[in-house]
């Protein structure tokens, strides 16, 4: 029991900790590439996410909220608007979630250990959601009325490059619009002018969105994802409060 308390109160206090510039680099690229290669090769097959995808399209359509099909014909308009709207979902994950990170770590020191640990709690989290229940996107599912997008985007889906850090049957938990709201938090903290602060309180909304009109996630997904995020954050902000490490809340 002791050891055991040991090894939690060593972790608490490494992970609470706002380390050099260098490590934290190394610790963000190491936790968003170990993510996406376990996500990658976690999971049933396509035909298991597909019917799993199918008792999704049921329980929305039994709950009045399936308008996937009818917000991606709204939104979607020739080629140029697939292209925007499939690197802005890319995007969001690959681009906009580390920037935040490094944002957060120049502006928000005390908050930044508990924004990096968040972020490695969902990732984990949503690696074992993956493995346990796949879930085809949208776009994969034959007769609901939802095009496929993206795979002939800018950065097609399912080239074989892709595929290495990429499941096609990993659609639920949405940790794109799960994240979201973390992102928003650190812009809107980090700064006072008024069209950030805008582009903050927008930007969930707008990954919402995204991920629903590219036909890459379900409504129910976004649930999902957002589920999954919420203990993260209680998780993340107790080990960020390890007693006796200097410059946590606890001790500023």
């Amino acid at each position: 029991m002791t050891r055991r308390r040991g090894l939690i109160a060593g972790v608490r206090a490494l992970a609470a900790r706002r380390h050099g510039p260098v490590v934290e680099a190394a610790i963000g690229v190491g936790a968003l590439l170990a993510y996406n290669l376990a996500k990658a090769r976690t999971g049933g097959s396509i035909d298991e996410g597909i019917r799993n995808a199918r008792r999704i399209v049921e329980l929305e359509k039994r709950l009045g909220v399936f308008v996937e099909p009818a917000m991606q014909r709204l939104v979607l308009r020739g080629t140029w608007s697939r292209r925007i709207w499939g690197t802005a979902y890319l995007s969001s994950q690959l681009v906009v979630l580390p920037l935040t990170l490094r944002l957060a770590y120049r502006r928000l020191p005390h908050a930044y250990p508990a924004i990096r640990t968040l972020a490695i709690i969902a990732w984990s989290g949503g690696v074992a959601w993956y493995a346990r229940q796949p879930v085809a996107p949208p776009r994969m599912v034959p007769g609901i009325g939802i095009e496929d997008s993206v795979s002939d985007g800018v950065i097609p889906m399912d080239h074989p490059i892709v595929r290495l850090v990429y499941h096609p049957v990993a659609a639920m938990p949405s940790l794109h619009v799960g994240m979201a709201p973390v992102v928003a938090w650190t812009i809107w903290s980090a700064t006072t002018r008024p069209s950030l602060r805008a582009a903050a309180v927008a930007y969930p909304l707008a990954v919402a969105t995204t991920v629903v009109v590219t036909g890459n996630h379900f409504l129910a997904d976004i649930a999902g994802g957002l589920a999954i995020v919420a203990p993260a954050a209680a998780a993340a902000r107790w080990i960020s409060r390890a007693p006796g490490i200097p410059g946590t809340p606890e001790d500023a």
